[in-house]
């Protein structure tokens, strides 16, 4: 029989003088622990402890709390942990429901204990034992022996009503924890624990009780817990080589950076909470000398009842949960109905004084083994491990599908910008519907932010459109206020030459590199070109109009395909803010003064007059920058913006002044004077030293990655250290994936107003070059000690390689194609619409099936955390943030009779408790829509209204408001069959053909999920709606579609896919298109072969041949059932509508008729020779589908297909998990 004190004992008499407990500088030897322990355990049992008694330890982290609980222990009671910090509340209930009538504590508490305690309690501190040890020198204590089935401790734990649960440990519980933490994982005389967890969570008991098997406890300072920092130091200042902690704490110790100090460490442990993959591997990295544990118990079954040690060698191939491996010695894992249950040795007696829970908990097995229900999920891996998969209390139903929140968690978790995330379900409270709402906490050594540490909520996303906002308000120009009554001069020029056009849309932001291969040549040629001249000229000699066509190229320009105006010049943030003053003395006949340029009216406005003179003429410029303009984005880094800024107007000065036989230069007082242009003079080049990266792996093909100082016209290697992806911020990382090329610029001037100048002067002249190279600003210095992580980096390799540091300006380049050049669209902008939290989410598509993707993703700098330093998904669910999103549009009751019918149809649809409920501008979709109930509200709108609206309909009028408008003015033109599936995107649209029967909605899932910058539309069978017939003839069909293809988009190149028999119709419109002298960028043939049902005697479109009904009803269910026969269309319809009722007859009827019409076109040889498309094609083959229409045929296209092979079937590629199969090779074959 073995019980801690006999443990203990036995320790102190093999190593007496070995240290057992540090705290500071005080240490206790073994035998001074069993000593002190014994002494207390003396007085208590003179005080009536004994068997089960529980005694309360109230104690800071100290020697004390080592003494407290070995000497109840060794009095034979039980000990409570009672930790200071709880709150008092919570310590008195916990005195009170565990019986506890004495409470050992430091002096400073007794005071606080005994008035938190019941009348009657007896307070003991540990100089009361040692008085009690005094008076009573010399008598024999009377003998006590404590069983192995006594209890050793109680400790409290969460109730499920509210109220703390005390789970009863006996001795033979935690012995065997104990000696199995000794045999599994060392826990012995050669190892330090760090007892850093709070006394009152179970797992700190065996940080506590290490000395039983002859392992040495360094106490960690009260708190040091939640202090990544401290608990580094005092990993180092102890030698600990054992460390636990939760997962959240060990994500802190990692992005602290100083992990990889503490070399002491041999094994560090992971507990409470799920260990992901990604973590894993960051732990392991910093500490490539320690094992890494992942222990796995509820406090109901003695600390820990399993681990798992991470191997290093398989970790990229394991799950992205760690398994919590295999059950402790003499503890048994049974997982019934999915759920974990654990008997053996390591089993608590039950909860304390409540017999009920104890029995619904604890249970017993028809062989009679006493089992502990977890209440977490669990499977077995494949090696024997057991796989953790949640807790069957966070498995909840959502729209239909049971989700569990931990695996939505985890996911996420596994991004890699990622540090800490919690999923909590949010009810709509006016709908009830249920929005799956995800909370993050970014890394900011992987997710770095603009403004980071004191960045605002719009750095973490962009649904608030503040920098948008800010963008379209042209806060940078002068106030109204401050021009009215000043003398203005109305400029000749307002209207942009083609050249300036061409040349400022060619001056982008470019975040996409089309262009194919950058070389060394290229990156050289860029460096060294300079502005061209055309002579030389006066600068008196300007005339007004030449002015007027000077300074426009500093005004906005527009353009149809643009939400926001585009300048000739870069600007940080594109907030423009730098305003532009002339100083003019003898120019183009305007009065001797500074003159306001504003870019938007392209005036200038007299600012201050000049002394007429004698002086030859002469023009200036000054730049100012407008703080307030940036503020409301920017709080860090706003001076030398606006300076960078600067630079890039002067170099587009630099630029387009030797056109005019002129050139700038910087003038002593911080402006710029014009002068004649002269080429033999020296150039007045940015005073910058410039080094070139080679990225890894998809660098410059002649180029090594590495980093490269630009000298005299060469590259020369410097480094092979490069700035990497994760010193870029977050949103543009994706951008430096796309690049080839990093360009740092760092100034060596010794004029600090002109260090930041010089800097964007360098990027711009880069910018506007026509050597096919497109770049973007990927991060810069700071003078007011906020660097971003790219200059940080920047300089930590110049550094190393004995090179000069200073203020620095990076980006990041590759080569564009001459379409990105000429495009005035914002296909470049495209990128920053979206934030990290908007990022993440979209990255979600590719990982969890649709209905486990978060409505909505809320970035925190910090969540919430509990006692125990576990996510607190209640103060979660309080957070406002987190609310926000619930009442996003104001509550708008019906206006019109129209929209009060409405308002009752559309509460029936979507079964709100209460028409009252419904507001006018709620969204169809995001309030829980889905196409089954959009079929059977548009068929009940129409039956009500005797209208004629399309199903479509609601991807174009998603609201009540907008429908009403449809159902007011249904004389309209009808909708077209185009049906928007997704909106989203600044790209050309993709044309998608669904299958048989030509209804677009089993397309939606797809469309969405494909993620790629597009909109896409189905194309809707002719015929769904009422008063359509079928064409009788594919090449109609085709003929229709393309009409009504390019009455949206008139001109190619053209994206067409087609599912099922849609492939067909996508085909024939190709070939349509071509032969119109259209361009088809890509084909996609999406599983074009038929499932193999048809048997060798086909019988046609008739409900005699089962294959033709086995594919009619699988239009319909999405899958093939053989068994549905019928006799006749009549049947049919009954049959479908009997199996889904909220299809409306009708509407079964017509896309019936439509698969009678369509079913057995196909194309003849002498068809397919006679069409031919040049575009490329790609067959996505399901498996299990016969040949398709196009396969073992030659000739009706240039090249041949590529096809890509699928392990989903012809049905379930549509749909999750499959359709991640598919998603995943489009998006390959795009290049995305």
């Amino acid at each position: 029989m073995f019980t801690l004190d006999r443990l203990l004992r036995a320790e102190a008499h093999a190593r007496p003088d070995e240290t057992a407990v540090v705290f500071d500088d005080e240490t206790l030897t073994f035998r001074e622990l069993a000593e002190g322990a014994a002494v207390l355990a003396a007085h208590l049992r003179s005080l009536g402890a004994t068997a089960d008694t529980r005694i309360g330890v109230h104690v800071d982290p100290s020697l004390e709390l080592v003494i407290g609980a070995w000497g109840v222990v060794c009095s034979g009671a039980a000990y409570v942990p009672l930790s200071p910090e709880y709150p008092e509340e919570r310590l008195r209930y916990m005195i009170e429901d565990s019986g506890a009538r004495i409470v050992f504590t430091q002096e400073r508490f007794s005071a606080r204990v005994a008035e938190l305690a019941p009348p009657g309690t007896t307070v003991v501190t540990l100089k009361d034992a040692v008085q009690h040890a005094w008076r009573t020198a010399g008598e024999e204590p009377e003998p006590y022996a404590v069983a192995d089935t006594d209890l050793a401790y109680v400790i409290y734990t969460s109730g499920s009503t509210g109220r703390p649960k005390g789970v009863m440990i006996e001795h033979r519980s935690i012995v065997a924890q104990m000696r199995w933490m000794a045999a599994e994982h060392r826990l012995g005389p050669a190892e330090t624990v760090l007892q850093k967890t709070p006394m009152s969570f179970d797992a700190a008991q065996w940080e506590i009780l290490a000395p039983a098997v002859g392992a040495r406890v360094a106490v960690g300072p009260p708190g040091v817990y939640r202090d990544p920092e401290a608990l580094i130091d005092t990993v180092r200042a102890h030698g600990a080589t054992m460390l636990q902690g939760v997962p959240t704490l060990l994500q802190a110790l990692v992005d602290t950076e100083r992990l990889a100090t503490c070399t002491s460490l041999r094994r560090v442990y992971s507990g409470g909470e799920i260990l992901s993959r990604n973590l894993a591997a960051q732990l392991l990295a910093e500490l490539p000398d320690a094992e890494l544990i992942n222990l796995y118990g509820p406090t109901e079954c003695t600390i820990n009842a399993s681990s798992h040690t991470v191997d290093r060698e398989t970790l990229s191939k394991s799950p992205s949960a760690i398994p919590i491996g295999r059950p402790a010695h003499d503890t048994t894992f049974h997982i019934r109905d999915g759920e974990l249950c654990i008997g053996g040795v390591q089993v608590a007696r039950g909860y304390l004084d409540r017999p009920e829970l104890t029995a619904e908990r604890f249970v017993t097995t028809d062989t009679g083994e006493r089992l502990y229900r977890t209440g977490d999920l669990a499977h077995w891996n494949e090696d024997g491990t057991v796989q953790f998969a949640g807790r069957a209390d966070n498995q909840i139903k959502l729209r239909g599908f049971r989700v569990e929140l931990d695996e939505i968690a985890l996911a996420i978790e596994n991004h890699d910008w990622v540090k800490n995330a919690a999923v909590i379900v949010k009810n709509e409270p006016r709908t009830g519907f249920q929005n799956l709402v995800a909370c993050v906490e970014l890394s900011p050594k992987e997710a770095a932010l603009m403004d980071q540490g004191n960045h605002g909520a719009h750095h973490q996303s962009k649904e608030s459109k503040l920098q948008v906002k800010a963008q379209l308000s042209n806060a940078g120009t002068r106030d109204d206020a401050d021009l009215a009554g000043r003398p203005a001069v109305a400029l000749p020029g307002r209207t942009p030459t083609a050249r300036m056009r061409r040349t400022v849309f060619a001056r982008k932001t470019y975040r996409f590199y089309e262009g194919g291969e950058v070389t060394r040549a290229d990156v050289l040629a860029a460096l060294a070109r300079r502005p061209e001249g055309i002579g030389s000229r006066r600068v008196g000699s300007l005339t007004l109009a030449d002015l007027g066509e000077l300074l426009r190229w500093f005004g906005q320009f527009t353009s149809e395909e643009r939400l926001l105006p585009k300048y000739g010049y870069a600007s940080p943030g594109a907030l423009y803010a730098t305003q532009l003053s002339v100083e003019v003395r003898g120019i183009a006949g305007l009065d001797p003064g500074t003159y306001y340029y504003h870019p938007v009216r392209h005036q200038l406005y007299l600012t201050g007059e000049l002394p007429a003179s004698g002086e030859p003429a002469s023009l200036r410029f000054s730049f100012h920058g407008k703080r307030s303009a940036i503020e409301p984005v920017y709080k860090n880094n706003i001076q030398e913006v606006l300076e960078i800024e600067t630079g890039h107007m002067v170099g587009l000065f630099e630029e387009i002044l030797p056109g005019y036989g002129l050139d700038i230069r910087p003038a002593d007082d911080g402006t710029f004077e014009v002068i004649p242009y002269d080429a033999e003079a020296p150039g007045t080049d940015p005073e910058v030293d410039v080094y070139v990266q080679s990225h890894e792996g998809g660098g410059m093909p002649d180029l090594p990655a590495g980093q490269y100082a630009y000298c005299d016209g060469d590259l020369t290697l410097l480094s092979p250290s490069l700035v990497e992806k994760k010193h870029v911020i977050a949103i543009n990382q994706a951008v430096y994936e796309r690049a080839s090329l990093g360009i740092t610029v760092v100034s060596r001037t010794q004029d600090v107003r002109r260090a930041y100048v010089d800097l964007g002067r360098a990027l711009q002249r880069l910018q506007l070059g026509d050597h096919g190279l497109g770049f973007m600003s990927s991060g810069y210095s700071s003078k007011s000690g906020h660097p971003l992580p790219a200059a940080r980096r920047m300089d930590e390799i110049l550094t190393a390689a004995n090179r000069p540091t200073g203020p620095s300006y990076f980006f990041v380049g590759g080569r564009v194609s001459e379409e990105q050049r000429l495009s005035e669209g914002m296909y470049e902008d495209t990128v920053h619409m979206k934030g990290p939290a908007e990022m993440i989410r979209d990255d979600l598509v590719h990982h969890l099936p649709d209905y486990m993707i978060p409505n909505r993703v809320v970035v925190l700098d910090r969540l919430p955390l509990s006692a125990n330093g576990k996510v607190d998904a209640k103060a979660l669910g309080d957070l406002a943030v987190v609310n926000a999103g619930l009442h996003g549009r104001p509550h708008v009751l019906p206006r019109t009779r129209t929209e009060g019918r409405l308002a009752e149809i559309w509460a029936a649809a979507l079964k709100y408790e209460e028409v009252e409920a419904v507001s006018v501008l709620d969204d169809f979709f995001e309030s829980g829509g889905n196409s089954l109930i959009a079929v059977a509200l548009i068929t009940r709108i129409n039956r009500e209204f005797g209208a004629r609206l399309p199903l479509q309909i609601l991807f174009e009028s998603p609201t009540i408001e907008k429908l009403a408008h449809r159902v007011d003015g249904a004389a309209a033109a009808p909708a077209s069959r185009l049906v928007r599936l997704h909106a989203a995107g600044a790209r050309s649209p993709v044309y998608c053909w669904p299958g048989l029967g030509g209804y677009t909605m089993n397309l939606r899932h797809l469309a969405e999920g494909i993620g790629i910058d597009r909109p896409v539309y189905g194309v809707q069978a002719y015929g769904i709606n009422r008063g359509e017939e079928p064409y009788a003839t594919i090449r109609e069909m085709a003929a229709a579609d393309v009409a009504a293809i390019r009455r949206r988009q008139p001109t190619g190149p053209y994206t067409l896919w087609g599912y099922s028999f849609g492939a067909r119709v996508a085909f024939e419109s190709a070939h349509l298109l071509e032969a119109a002298g259209e361009q088809v960028e890509n084909l996609f043939l999406i599983a074009p072969g038929s499932p193999k049902v048809r048997s060798s005697e086909s019988g046609g479109a008739s409900y005699e041949n089962p294959a033709f009904v086995t594919i009619l009803y699988s239009v319909f269910a999405g899958e093939i059932d053989p068994t549905v026969t019928a006799e006749d269309r009549m049947s049919f319809v009954s049959l479908v509508a009997d199996r889904f009722p909220s299809l409306d007859p009708d509407l079964i009827a017509r896309i019936v008729a439509i698969v009678e019409e369509t079913f057995e076109f196909t194309y003849t040889f002498k068809e397919l020779t006679e069409r031919h498309v040049t575009c490329p094609v790609t067959l996505f083959k399901a498996e299990g589908d016969d040949y398709s229409f196009l396969e073992n045929v030659e000739g009706w296209s240039t090249r041949p297909p590529t096809v890509v092979e699928l392990d989903a079937d012809h049905y379930s590629l549509l749909r999750q998990p499959d359709l991640k199969e598919l998603v995943k090779k489009i998006r390959y074959r795009l290049g995305e």
